[in-house]
């Protein structure tokens, strides 16, 4: 029972990881395109993190399914059934998010369609295979959480810095620095996220570390 209990607990563990220390945009870079490209309002942000979970979660799921099968079933067979359902998903995916973002499309192109190919689950399925269901759907529940959270502080960034709104509507500051809705302005403001967060990270990482020698000093010396 107790070594369950740990499994779990690592589990928990590592999937919350996912929403900060390896977030699939500022830190691992894994779904960085469509939020370049299409994360400058925050309908859009929104629009983009519901077409993601929505192709994410159901892979990583099918793709723990699909550990189960024989050994022998090739490896291109799995991934070629995961690009499959990923690719149906975006059929109810985009007439969701269009009701959230009608200008989403235009926004994204290309990158609309490669959301079914995005590399988060292309990284994380083989590793699903060896999970159980409820796992890989909890990994997929803390990657959707962190691209949601990452994407929509970008957008709402970005809308307000280009267009001075927020959902549309005009703020009370209102700023005009239009290069920010742009791919280059995606860019630096995405970097400078991700290396706020990355900063974040290590203090607290120093944080932890510190607190535990404390602690081992002081139960060292009772």
């Amino acid at each position: 029972m107790q070594p369950k209990r740990n499994a779990a607990r690592r589990n928990l563990r590592k999937g919350l990881d996912l929403i900060f220390v390896h977030n699939p945009v500022l830190i691992t870079g894994l779904a960085l395109a469509p939020v370049i490209m299409g994360g400058f309002t925050v309908k859009n942000g929104m629009g983009l993190s519901l077409v993601f979970a929505m192709v994410t979660i159901p892979v990583l799921v099918l793709s723990s399914f699909l550990g189960m099968l024989p050994e022998k079933i090739p490896q291109y067979v799995r991934t070629i059934a995961c690009a499959v359902l990923a690719a149906l998903m975006l059929i109810p995916a985009r007439l969701l998010a269009g009701g959230i973002a009608p200008n989403l499309f235009d926004s994204l192109g290309m990158y609309f369609s490669m959301m079914a190919l995005n590399t988060v689950w292309l990284v994380c399925a083989p590793s699903c295979q060896k999970k159980k269901p409820q796992w890989a759907l909890w990994d997929g529940v803390c990657h959707s959480l962190g691209f949601f959270v990452c994407t929509l502080l970008i957008s709402l960034v970005r809308e307000f810095l280009a267009y001075g709104t927020f959902w549309g509507g005009a703020t009370a500051l209102p700023v005009k620095f239009p290069p920010a809705a742009y791919a280059f302005g995606g860019f630096i403001i995405v970097g400078s996220a991700a290396a706020a967060l990355r900063w974040g990270i290590d203090r607290a990482q120093d944080i932890g570390r510190l607190v535990r020698r404390q602690q081992k000093k002081w139960r060292m010396g009772r």
